[in-house]
């Protein structure tokens, strides 16, 4: 397999260290570049090109959207996963409309950030990024239609990991089925991960989620599918027992049906939950609400059963309020061209390491009083 060329630009360098220990645990020998200016992307891109850039929004000079924009107007095939740490609609269609992979917000879920990596670089998944093949439908719709009929169903959904539905047996056109797969989809992938960190190799798990109109069960098939039941929600939660015998038996019905045509529905090498993280490149991708308190010193060599963990130790970023982005114009992307054109990648460092240098020169006297402080004493006017 051939190295592939990867930029991560962040000015907080927390945050190109966690990208990059999550990329280690793929191992696969790949060139890892961090970067903490968009300028320097530019000089970088110029001198080794990039299969994959993963940029932030926000960055000490030109901003990385400002650098995807250069990127394209160069023809670069390059992948490009945006990442910001505030919400802001207009930025992310902005993203979108330059052709981006995944525009994800800040803390970084590893669960969603790894598998559109490994999309970006071309590395093989193993999961099945469509529905299955057309002639091959009518055995699964029949199967789901047989358990739609013995539960008394409203409607049965085969869905994937990427929250698509593949085939549907019945309807219910008064609930938005996309963000309820999603959220379904989420809960399967978290109970993956609990299943495999207690041993579990071959999960048979089983969700409820009661409501009011309907009533929903999730059953996984593998570890890439599951069968979703809708029920009305004055019968649902009584069909427990019903669900726990045939969804189970109809799941694994599923499951040799997807082996049979040769689906993959086990992980192999890697390590299975991140697998079934795999997503189709959302605005709203599937991490919790809140990160969970962890350390942020994450160690370099992390294995890849602890690359889960990464998720909650990724820093996090206050909320600042959005900035109305002006792009740059045609005569200032001109005026960048000659000035990087002058430059090269040894005066960007030699820059670098002169701020560190001069930050050195005059250390913080541990005796000196802060600002704060001479003003509590009255040795300075209060403003």
């Amino acid at each position: 397999m051939t190295a592939k060329r990867i930029l991560l630009v962040d000015d907080q360098r927390e945050i190109t260290r966690f990208l990059r220990s999550a990329l280690e645990t793929l191992n696969r020998g790949d060139i890892i570049v961090e970067v903490p200016s968009g300028e320097e992307t530019l000089l970088e891109i110029g001198r080794g090109g990039a299969d994959l850039l993963v940029i932030d929004v926000r960055l000490p000079g030109i901003s990385g959207l400002d650098v995807v924009r250069r990127l394209r107007r160069a023809n670069s095939r390059a992948s490009v996963i945006v990442i910001s740490g505030v919400a802001d609609a207009r930025l992310e269609a902005e993203a979108q409309n330059l052709g981006v992979l995944a525009f994800l917000r800040k803390p970084l879920n590893v669960n969603i950030f790894l598998p559109l990596a490994e999309r970006a670089l071309g590395a093989p998944t193993g999961e099945l990024e469509a529905p299955p093949p057309e002639n091959d439908q009518p055995a699964i719709s029949e199967r789901l239609s047989t358990l739609r009929r013995d539960l008394g169903a409203s409607a049965v959904f085969l869905v994937d990991m990427q929250a698509t539905i593949a085939v549907r047996a019945g309807d219910i056109t008064d609930v938005d089925l996309d963000p309820l797969m999603v959220e379904v989809v989420t809960a399967m992938i978290a109970s993956l991960n609990i299943s495999r960190l207690v041993g579990g190799l071959i999960p048979t798990n089983i969700h409820f989620f009661d409501g009011d109109e309907y009533d929903v069960y999730a059953v996984n098939v593998g570890q890439y599918y599951s069968i979703v039941i809708v029920f009305d929600g004055e019968r649902g939660a009584g069909q427990m027992g019903p669900v726990m015998r045939y969804g189970r038996q109809c799941a694994d019905d599923l499951l040799n049906s997807l082996v049979m045509l040769g689906v993959k529905t086990e992980a192999t090498s890697v390590f299975a939950p991140r697998a079934t993280g795999m997503l189709r490149p959302v605005t709203t991708p599937l991490q919790p609400d809140k990160a969970v308190p962890a350390s942020a010193n994450a160690p370099p060599d992390v294995s890849p059963v602890a690359a889960p963990a990464l998720a909650r130790a990724a820093p996090t970023e206050p909320t600042l309020p959005p900035v109305a982005e002006k792009p740059l114009t045609e005569a200032e992307l001109q005026a960048l061209d000659r000035a990087l054109a002058s430059l090269n990648s040894q005066d960007a460092q030699a820059f670098w390491e002169s701020l560190e240098t001069a930050a050195e020169i005059e250390p913080v006297r541990a005796d000196a009083l802060s600002f704060e402080e001479a003003e509590k004493l009255g040795l300075v006017e209060k403003k």
